[in-house]
Parts: C-alpha cells; sequence; structure tokens
C-alpha cells in the first residue's frame, strides 16, 4: 500500500513544478494613448521632407532621393525619420562610358562638400517640423532625424559622412538645439 501511494506522490510532483503562466501584458494608460501621432500626420511628415530634400539644391543640379522618406513613433521614445540622399545627381559608369574624368570627379567632390551645409540645414528644420507636429508627445520624448548619404563607386569621399544623424528631445527640438553626429 506505501510503495503505491508513493508512486502517486511521486508521479504528482511535476504538477506543482509547472512554470508560472507570465504576467499580463500592461495595457497603456490613457496617457501613452493620448501621446500617439496619427499615421497620416507622420505620412505627410515624410512627404513634406521628401520635397524639401529633392528641392534643397539647384534646379541645375538637383540632390536626388535614392528612397522615400520612413518615420515611425517608438511608444516611450519618440519619432524616428529616415531617408537616403545623392546630394548631386552623378554620372554613372556604362558601357558608353567606362571610367568618370578626373576634372568631373574633383567638381562633383566640391559640389557635394558645398551642398552638406545645406543638409544640415534642411536636417535641422525638418527637426524642428517634427517637434511641432509631436506637440502632444512629452517634452522629453526624442526626435532623430537619419540621412544616409549615396556616393558613387567611383567617387572620392574624402571628408564626407555615410550619414547624418540629428537627434534632440522634443522641446530643444522646437527650440533648434540639437546634437549632430557624422559617421
Amino acid at each position: 500500500m506505501r510503495l503505491p501511494t508513493g508512486l502517486l506522490l511521486l508521479a504528482l510532483t511535476p504538477a506543482w513544478a509547472q512554470i508560472a503562466k507570465p504576467a499580463a501584458m500592461t495595457t497603456p494608460t490613457v496617457e501613452t494613448k493620448l501621446a500617439r501621432i496619427p499615421m497620416a500626420k507622420i505620412g505627410e511628415l515624410e512627404k513634406s521632407f521628401d520635397g524639401r530634400l529633392s528641392t534643397m539644391a539647384d534646379a541645375n543640379e538637383p540632390a536626388e532621393l535614392m528612397g522615400l522618406t520612413r518615420g515611425l513613433q517608438l511608444d516611450g521614445y519618440g519619432l524616428v525619420f529616415t531617408s537616403e540622399v545623392s546630394l548631386l545627381i552623378t554620372p554613372s559608369i556604362s558601357p558608353f562610358q567606362k571610367e568618370i574624368p578626373k576634372e568631373l570627379q574633383a567638381r562633383v567632390h566640391q559640389r557635394r562638400v558645398e551642398r552638406l551645409p545645406m543638409l544640415k540645414a534642411v536636417m535641422k528644420k525638418m527637426l524642428q517640423d517634427m517637434a511641432a507636429a509631436g506637440s502632444q508627445l512629452p517634452p522629453t520624448q526624442q526626435m532623430v532625424l537619419a540621412v544616409r548619404l549615396y556616393y558613387g563607386t567611383w567617387e572620392d569621399t574624402t571628408g564626407m559622412p555615410g550619414q547624418v544623424i540629428m537627434r534632440a528631445n522634443r522641446a530643444n527640438a522646437a527650440a533648434g538645439i540639437v546634437e549632430t553626429e557624422e559617421q
């Protein structure tokens, strides 16, 4: 009698050792729900940024968007927008043009160097627009704008960043106080 009872108790031991169910996901508070930026507003900002980036330079030598600007809101963090731009439409290597002349390479590099400050000024204004669009967000929420720069394989990229990132909390972005990082 003892042996079957002991075996029964031993067999039931794993029942008490079951893995506990994870705690239920917390639902967003009313404050968080009020701090959402409508997707339509993010879409408007994306289109506005595309227009600014593509028209920031001379119409005779325009900048070129390499893809559409994309934006998103990260809960508890803020707004993040990314884009890819060529500061100058450049010639490409093809069967008809096997190499880019040195003079043209130097001119393209010089134009890119001249346009980098223009890009930064446009980005700073874009960050201010992000802060204005996100006025319902807490002032500590982050605004981040990253622009990746496109270069041809033949180009001299000396002194040029691969991307420019600007960030600030919403309050500083609205005031035009931003941190700039070049990578």
